[in-house]
């Protein structure tokens, strides 16, 4: 009887999100849509490297790799649809270990029914070693894939936004009484496209922290109706060892920023530890060209 009350709830949302999925997701604001920002450019860049060095992502950039525990903690009813990346984790402890400034890296189970079992990406390849094996499999799980790709770059996203081919100041807008300044990030095109994603980042002004990242997904490895290729991270901050203000928690809500606790999901980080293992342990498959922070190019 809960599920199928369950299901009907989540029927609901489907529909609604459907019936707006028709357009593409435009994250620009009214005013860069109509050049009413002087400099936008310049000023969307300056506040990018400064929140990048308020939270000192220049000193996570000086690492090779890092490594954190990562707890995901699902919604009920969004755990009925196939959108985890990493199935069998609810609430189950995990190990990510990443190589910074890059897409490469790791997770391990560390509970549960997969206790033991890791999955990675190098260089956009995919491969899993059973728990208790020394097997490596290579293998092609988008999920996986995209997941660890994801998540990577959520983490790291203030190290690598300033680097951005289109930068724009887009104005201030408030989200629960807090003021943000906000900056629209692309590349391509500052319109919106099918090949890049488009970020909206909000800046914080007091702690120069980026509190939000809204995003649009154009490569989640379902097929997704528009109205659901568009989500926020929330983010919590916290100083870790090496100087940097890590998250420690990010919380995914579909569409633009919503009230707290209004998530699809979220996931806690702690532990960060910095250089802690050597940088081979996430390069196994040694016929496969290291490309570091680069996508594949399609032929």
């Amino acid at each position: 009887m809960k599920m199928n009350k369950s299901l009907k709830i989540l029927s609901l949302i489907v529909v609604t999100v459907l019936l707006g999925s028709c357009k593409a997701v435009d994250l620009r604001t009214d005013a860069l849509k109509t050049d009413a920002i002087t400099n936008a450019e310049q000023k969307g860049k300056e506040l990018l490297i400064e929140a990048k060095n308020a939270m000192g992502y220049d000193k996570l950039g000086e690492t090779e790799v890092y490594e954190a525990n990562a707890k995901f903690n699902w919604k009920g009813i969004w755990l009925l649809m196939p959108m985890n990346a990493f199935p069998g984790n609810n609430n189950k402890e995990l190990k990510l270990r990443l190589a910074t400034n890059s897409f490469d890296g790791q997770v391990e189970y560390k509970e549960g029914r997969k206790e033991g079992v890791i999955q990675g990406v190098q260089s956009w390849e995919g491969y899993k070693r059973e728990a208790g094996s020394d097997y490596l499999k290579r293998h092609e799980h988008d999920r996986y894939i995209w997941g660890l790709a994801t998540y990577h770059y959520l983490l790291e996203a203030p190290m690598h936004l300033p680097d951005a081919d289109i930068i724009r100041y887009t104005g201030k807008k408030e989200v629960e009484g807090q003021t943000f300044e906000t900056v629209y990030v692309t590349w391509g095109s500052e319109e919106p496209n099918k090949q890049f994603d488009r970020f909206l980042v909000y800046i914080n002004p007091t702690t120069k922290h980026i509190d939000l990242l809204e995003v649009t997904i154009n490569d989640f490895f379902l097929p997704m109706p528009k109205g659901m290729q568009h989500a926020t991270a929330r983010y919590e901050r916290k100083e870790t060892s090496i100087g940097a203000y890590l998250p420690s928690n990010i919380q995914i809500q579909l569409k633009g920023p919503k009230k707290l606790n209004n998530k699809v999901y979220s996931f806690a980080l702690s532990d960060y530890k910095f250089d802690s293992f050597n940088k081979s342990k996430l390069y196994p498959l040694e016929d496969v060209e290291f490309i570091g922070f680069s996508k594949l190019t399609e032929e």
